[in-house]
């Protein structure tokens, strides 16, 4: 039976208001799109879709862990999360592991992996 093996890819890069304003990083993502393309293809790979979205780091309450830099949002700052709009509810760790759930553990913010055991939004709490 044939079927089509769908896979996605993550990235990101850290920008600013000026920057988006500005789209100053248009032409550095553009030149990174044709490069990926064409190694997709030599890979007899399509490209289907490329996404580019925001996230307010401070609104959201989204960094990085402190311990392994996986980006996640600090619950203990933004209990909701995100909000479950079309917009986010792919990067949710409710479905994947792109923006992690985490907190703040002895002044640092770990994502729920780092966090101990014992701590409200670590892993298997």
């Amino acid at each position: 039976m044939k079927q089509f093996a769908i896979r996605r890819f993550y990235s990101y890069f850290e920008t600013n208001s000026e920057e988006i304003e500005n789209c100053s990083f248009d032409e550095k993502l553009t030149a990174f799109d044709n490069e990926l393309e064409k190694l997709l293809e030599r890979y007899d790979l399509k490209l289907l879709n490329i996404d580019t979205r925001f996230i307010p780091q401070k609104k959201m309450s989204a960094t990085k862990c402190e311990q392994c830099d996986n980006l996640m949002v600090n619950r203990d700052k933004n209990p909701a999360r995100f909000n479950k709009e079309d917009l986010w509810i792919d990067l949710d760790s409710d479905y994947n592991g792109i923006v992690w759930d985490g907190g703040t553990f002895e002044g640092k913010d770990l994502c729920m992996e780092c966090l101990p055991l014992e701590h409200r939004w670590g892993y298997f709490s």
